[in-house]
This record gives C-alpha cells, structure tokens and sequence, in this order.
C-alpha cells in the first residue's frame, strides 16, 4: 500500500489540469490522466487528487461523500482516506 501521507516529491509527476479559480472550495474535478479516472478536490483552499475508483470493486468513487479528509464510497458506505 502506498503511503499518501509522506510522499518523496522527487518521484511526484505534475499535471497541469486547470486554474485553481476554476474549482472553488468545496467543489471537485473529474479527469482522465491518460487512461486513469481521477478527482481533485478542493477542500478549503487544499487540492487532493484521489483515483476516481473504489477499492472493493474498482466502481466510481468521486461522487461520494465527503468527511473530513476521507471520502465515502457511494455504493459501499465505507469510509476511505
């Protein structure tokens, strides 16, 4: 499992995806890097980029709710950082 908490920056790839005026706070973006779903969030005034698939059975996670810094997954109900 990777550790998203503590990343080296050195082996991060940036991707610019759009102005940050363009997703105000509370508000969420989806897209496709290459052929992976994603979702950026901003969550007061922070940006997080989660793949947009759900761990049980890779279904869309983006939609679900948010939690703190944890989303829950809209068809299972789990919480997940």
């Amino acid at each position: 499992m990777f550790n998203y908490k503590v990343v080296d920056e050195s082996k991060i790839d940036f991707v610019e995806i759009a102005p940050a005026s363009e997703l105000p706070n509370g508000e969420r973006l989806f897209v496709e890097l290459g052929d992976k779903p994603v979702v950026i969030f901003n969550i007061a005034g922070q940006y997080f980029a989660i793949g947009d698939i759900c761990t049980h059975d890779d279904g869309p996670l983006g939609d679900g709710v948010l939690e703190g810094d944890n989303i829950v997954c809209p068809r299972h109900g789990l919480s997940l950082i």
